[in-house]
C-alpha cells in the first residue's frame, strides 16, 4: 500500500498556522509569521519579507518536512501487513497530520498534552489495525507474501574433499 503523506500547506490548512508557525520554527531564529509560512509553503514569492525572515521560513519548513517524513514512517511499520493493493483506511490522511503535529512539538510529550492524547489515539487506531491485519494472515509485505529462502549450491561433501 502507498501512503500519499500531507504536505506543508495541507498541515497548515488542518492546524491554525498560527500554531503550526509557533512549533515550526527552530529556537535559533526569529518567530515566523503565519503569511509568510503560508506563503512559503505555497511556493509564492517571499519578497516582501527580509533575508532573516525568509530563512526561519525555510527552516520551519524543513521541520514540518521531517515531521511529516517521520508521520509517515510511524504509519508505514503498523501498515507493514497490508496488501501493496489494499486501498488506505479513510481516516489516515487525517491521522498522518495528526502524527506529523506531534513530532514537530518539543513539549508534546506532557503527559496532559491534547497533541500527545490525540497522538496516542492514532496509534491505538494503526496498532488495531495492524493486528487485525496479522490475524486475517498477511504477511510483512501483504497479503498472500511468501518468505523464499535462497542458498548456494552445496560447496564441501565427501565427495568433492576427496582424499583429504
Amino acid at each position: 500500500m502507498s501512503l500519499t503523506l500531507p504536505s506543508a500547506s495541507d498541515l497548515l490548512a488542518h492546524y491554525a498556522v498560527g500554531e503550526i508557525a509557533e512549533v515550526a520554527t527552530p529556537k535559533d531564529y526569529p518567530a515566523v509569521e503565519p503569511a509568510l509560512l503560508r506563503a512559503a509553503a505555497a511556493g509564492d514569492p517571499l519578497d516582501a519579507w527580509t533575508p532573516e525572515q525568509q530563512a526561519a521560513a525555510q527552516a520551519a519548513l524543513a521541520r514540518i518536512a521531517v515531521a511529516i517524513e517521520r508521520a509517515g514512517s510511524e504509519a508505514g511499520y503498523y501498515l507493514r501487513f497490508r496488501a501493496d493493493t489494499a486501498a488506505p483506511p479513510a481516516w489516515l490522511a487525517d491521522d498522518l497530520a495528526e502524527l506529523a503535529r506531534y513530532h514537530l512539538y518539543d513539549t508534546a510529550g506532557a503527559k496532559d498534552s491534547t497533541v500527545r492524547l490525540r497522538y496516542q489515539d492514532v496509534i491505538a487506531r494503526l496498532r488495531t489495525l495492524a493486528e487485525e491485519d496479522a490475524k486475517a494472515g498477511a504477511g510483512v509485505g501483504g497479503a498472500g507474501s511468501t518468505v523464499q529462502v535462497q542458498s548456494r549450491v552445496r560447496l564441501f561433501s565427501r565427495d568433492t574433499l576427496g582424499d583429504l
